[in-house]
């Protein structure tokens, strides 16, 4: 199983410009490094008047399913 952290961007309704989207694997990560980059995902996430910040479990490798977890929502 890998373990990605995501900043995606939540465009506007009726928008038609592709998202932002940012996935950076902390599979190895210690936990207090993982926790420095939400907080700098989340300071990133300041220019967008919307994101999420979301850890996705993949387990494609194990031909299985991915499962994700919504972290934090940040609104400018």
């Amino acid at each position: 199983m890998r373990i990605y952290l995501e900043l995606r961007e939540v465009p506007p309704e009726r928008s038609y410009e592709e998202p932002d989207f940012i996935r950076i694997d902390v599979t190895e990560w210690s936990a207090e490094d993982v926790d420095a980059l939400i907080e700098l995902l989340e300071e990133h996430a300041g220019r967008y008047s919307h994101a999420v910040i979301v850890q996705h479990f993949c387990r494609h490798e194990e031909q299985e399913g991915c499962h994700a977890v919504m972290l934090k929502e940040v609104r400018s």
